[in-house]
């Protein structure tokens, strides 16, 4: 049998071939690239998750344990379906990119099962966390390799995960964070978050901004996206309160936020309760849209 040698001979060939395999290299290196600059559409969530416990500290608390303080297998059962059911709702987002606020090292109160392990890397293969606290804990889970890892601390246990996402030649600055609830606070770390926004050409920021309305429209002001009070509305991510009201909605109830560069479109905005944790926060998932 005789091979053709005339493809590899040919000028035109040849610079084909090379294109073809400086494309694969550029992937395996791990820098994503779009052709001609064609928009990229990453799908990305935030989610206050509570401690997987209503917010309050330590992890899951066991029910039945009261009644069955030996038994594991029923206070197994209890925490494992409660597991299963996070880890799934978890894989069903598809999330490019998932930022997580008030994240527990264990995923329960007994320290049984440890939460990332179990929840974000059965879809994730790039963890990233900040420091831990009692209360704040923030991660950024994702397939795409971020580098620059770096913290912004706004006030006491409170700050910001920032890391960079390179595209081609652009770089997307990535933000998980947690600005302070309490008065003398919190508008300090609004304002940090603002000045450290500017920074950055391309951001996506999420996080638990803890903002009313009012705090919630000066990233608008500032000539950013917004997904909550944006383009389609508000979406109140403060159930708890709301339900103790017998109301669906209200003012200041809007307090997740997905905030991005101008150059960053933001669509298909949700706030869905997730039969999960959904007493204390409730997620923001949108689509966003890269621009070049």
């Amino acid at each position: 049998m005789k091979f053709n040698t005339n493809f590899f001979l040919k000028p035109a060939c040849r610079k084909y071939v090379f294109l073809c395999l400086s494309g694969l290299l550029t992937v395996a290196a791990g820098k994503a690239q779009t052709p001609d600059k064609a928009p990229l559409k990453l799908r990305v969530g935030t989610f206050n998750v509570g401690h997987f416990n209503q917010g309050m500290k330590g992890g899951l608390e066991i029910r039945g344990k009261a009644a069955y303080p030996d038994n594991k297998a029923v206070t197994g059962k209890y925490v494992l379906g409660q597991m299963l059911g996070w880890r799934k709702w978890i894989g069903e987002q598809s999330l490019d990119i998932f930022a997580v606020e008030e994240w527990n090292y264990y995923f329960d109160q007994d320290s049984t099962f440890k939460a990332t392990d179990e929840l974000l890397k059965p879809y994730y293969n790039q963890i990233y966390f900040g420091d831990q606290h009692t209360w704040i804990y923030n991660g950024i889970a994702t397939n795409y390799h971020l580098t620059n890892i770096r913290q912004k601390y706004w006030s006491n246990d409170y700050y910001a995960l920032i890391a960079d996402l390179k595209i081609g030649q652009t770089t997307i600055t990535f933000i998980s964070t947690h600005i302070p609830w309490q008065k003398q606070t919190h508008a300090p770390g609004m304002q940090g978050l603002l000045q450290e926004l500017k920074k950055y050409p391309y951001f996506i920021c999420c996080g638990d901004m803890n903002a009313s309305d009012a705090d919630q429209l000066l990233f608008k002001k500032a000539g950013y996206n917004i997904a909550n009070g944006g383009n389609m509305g508000w979406f109140p991510t403060a159930p708890g309160d709301l339900a103790r009201q017998g109301m669906m909605d209200g003012p200041n109830r809007h307090i997740d936020q997905i905030v991005t560069s101008s150059n960053i479109k933001i669509m298909h905005v949700s706030a869905p309760h997730t039969g999960l944790n959904d007493e204390d926060h409730l997620p923001i998932l949108a689509d966003l849209v890269v621009t070049w």
